[in-house]
């Protein structure tokens, strides 16, 4: 799925400053173990990166709906936590953050809208 003309982005501010600080706490808990290559044990297959530019050629273009789906049904792929919907929002706007997508003034939310909104590298 490509952007068009009237679709939002992840360039049009979709997540807060704040939103972004609570989902790094909730990354550097649940996430960095398997997604951050420094972090991850010896021996242990790192999941796919979360931060960088193969994250951003990985998903340009995919919707946050998708990215939203695959975070709240698979992940982590233990089992050891289950994520709430807010915790997955929250966990968005930091990867948004990290990946330099700016952030607004408006929480992103789980669901509609933002499942439309394109993401962009």
């Amino acid at each position: 799925m490509r952007a068009t003309a009237e679709q939002k982005t992840t360039q049009d501010k979709v997540y807060t400053k704040a939103q972004a600080a609570r989902g790094e706490k909730q990354y550097a808990t649940v996430c960095a173990t398997c997604h951050d290559p420094a972090k991850v044990p010896a021996g242990k297959k790192p999941g796919p990166e979360l931060i960088g530019d193969k994250f951003l050629s990985t998903w340009d273009g995919r919707t946050l709906g998708e990215l939203q789906d695959q975070i709240l049904t698979t992940m982590p792929n233990d089992g050891s936590v289950v994520l709430t919907e807010e915790q997955t929002a929250d966990l968005i706007a930091y990867i948004l953050q990290a990946n330099k997508q700016p952030e607004g003034a408006a929480e992103l939310k789980y669901g509609a809208p933002s499942r439309d909104v394109v993401i962009k590298k």
